[in-house]
């Protein structure tokens, strides 16, 4: 059974049905031709710029996942997206490797993202962070009430002039 694909670009003079070419860098939109490819590249760069982002993550993703001798449908990518977008720590300068492969080895535990979470924070405020500041801040903030965020937000000002 085959399937009829149009050409993405709306201005296209071929027929309807006429057979078409995925784009080599996105793989989702499909060109009669190259010249119909060109004419609607100005519509087309940021879309595909983005699929073609999105499609090399996932196959980084898969390859650390067989790396680690795991089971794919046990580790699904969108869940490691969902772990991402939830905790959203791309401003911390680690790359997006690192942190597939923190999430798939077991490294990455809610101790551990307390610690990051914090360490941000005090690099957002311009503070020397130590494990120390990560102690003190456990003990502190066990008897305060309120959210992490609340709790480690009080505890660098409380705290500033210390680190």
């Amino acid at each position: 059974m085959s399937h009829t694909y149009f050409c993405y670009y709306s201005k296209c003079a071929n027929p309807t049905g006429t057979p078409t070419k995925k784009c080599s860098r996105c793989q989702n939109t499909r060109y009669c031709s190259e010249a119909c490819h060109m004419a609607d590249w100005s519509n087309h760069k940021e879309e595909c710029l983005l699929a073609a982002q999105e499609r090399l993550k996932k196959q980084l993703y898969e390859q650390i996942v067989h790396r680690h001798g795991l089971e794919l449908m046990n580790y699904p990518y969108e869940h490691f997206q969902g772990f991402m977008k939830h905790h959203s720590f791309n401003h911390n300068r680690r790359t997006l490797q690192e942190w597939m492969e923190d999430w798939l080895g077991g490294w990455y535990n809610d101790e551990r993202e307390r610690k990051e979470m914090l360490r941000s924070m005090f690099h957002q405020n311009q503070l020397k962070w130590s494990e120390d500041a990560y102690v003190l801040y456990n003990n502190w903030a066990e008897h305060q009430p309120g959210n992490r965020y609340e709790k480690m937000s009080e505890f660098i000002k409380v705290s500033r002039t210390l680190f």
